[in-house]
């Protein structure tokens, strides 16, 4: 071959190689706004690069990548596929990535429960968020659940966790559910509903793991199960817009891109106080659990700046 011909295609391999090797790219706040950080390698602690707890969005370029809240590969961890997250607050991990690293290719080994999967597990579906109006339960895979009519707007998992996909047959966005209470779909990026559901073996919650769908048209991705007292708060009224969810205090929503935004909440377990100065101050009003598509009904219209749970005497 001539000498020419092998220079240039030898160059032309490395940049091949270049652009499919395996990249992340994190931003400072939701929606990719802010200050960015690139990695192509493992990185056990951000603190060195500056980026430690800093990350509200991500873009995966390509291969599988796994973030975890803890330097060193430790802590809470999830991984990444290839896509758009442009809020890591609805994985739980806004403002929290300590480490990362890409992940080899396949998740072949993660098996799919198929029908009659872990007796007792259950997804119990609502037709309102906050777990009001018609419901209904189901205990095994279902590729159409477009069947029962009524488009689910929350839902509760018991037993193990559960894939629920936007469309039939598990196609469209997906996610894994752990066991537990999610007061409003459209909070997670199902305004629709869901429209297919299956149990998934409960050691992927574990590891954890993604479970690809046979279809997805957007990256499967954990959601954490909301414990006790918890609020979402909407950009827009009608719980429309980007969110923003907590179940524990926060006096100052500003470090999480989120002060005197919020024009909707929807609020489960327990009474939340929400008030319009950093530190719980200036004016605050206790909202019941329950769904709010107005905050500026109260007043409160883009004007929360700091949320606690609070006891049901209150």
């Amino acid at each position: 071959m001539n000498p020419i011909w092998r220079t240039t295609l030898a160059v032309a391999g490395l940049a091949i190689a270049t652009q499919t090797a395996a990249q992340v790219t994190f931003y400072e706040h939701p929606g990719f706004r802010g200050q960015t950080f690139t990695a192509d390698r493992p990185i056990g602690n951000l603190e060195r690069a500056g980026f430690a707890n800093r990350a509200s969005s991500a873009v995966v370029a390509s291969d599988q990548w796994q973030v975890c809240d803890g330097p060193g590969f430790t802590g809470r961890c999830a991984v990444l596929q290839p896509g758009r997250y442009d809020s890591l607050g609805a994985m739980g991990l806004n403002d929290s990535i300590s480490s990362v690293r890409p992940v080899a290719g396949s998740r072949a080994d993660v098996p799919i429960a198929g029908p009659g999967y872990a007796p007792g597990s259950r997804v119990i579906l609502f037709g309102q968020p906050a777990f009001q109006g018609r419901s209904f339960s189901i205990d095994r895979t279902s590729d159409n659940l477009q069947r029962f009519g009524d488009r689910a707007e929350s839902l509760e998992v018991v037993g193990e966790p559960w894939e629920i996909c936007g469309g039939v047959g598990f196609s469209g966005r997906c996610v894994v559910l752990r066991p537990g209470t999610y007061p409003s779909l459209a909070g997670i990026g199902f305004p629709d509903g869901v429209s297919s559901a299956r149990a998934v073996d409960a050691r992927i919650a574990e590891r954890p793991r993604y479970v690809p769908p046979p279809v997805a048209a957007e990256p499967p991705r954990y959601v954490p199960a909301p414990t006790g007292a918890q609020v979402t708060f909407y950009e827009h009224q009608g719980m429309q817009g980007q969110s923003f969810t907590t179940d524990r205090p926060i006096g100052n929503l500003e470090r999480f891109g989120f002060n005197n935004r919020a024009s909707a909440a929807v609020v489960a377990g327990e009474p939340w106080e929400v008030c319009d100065g950093a530190g719980f101050t200036g004016r605050c009003v206790v909202l019941r659990p329950g769904q709010y598509t107005s905050l500026g009904a109260m007043g409160l219209n883009d004007s929360v700046s700091s949320a606690r749970p609070v006891g049901r005497g209150r």
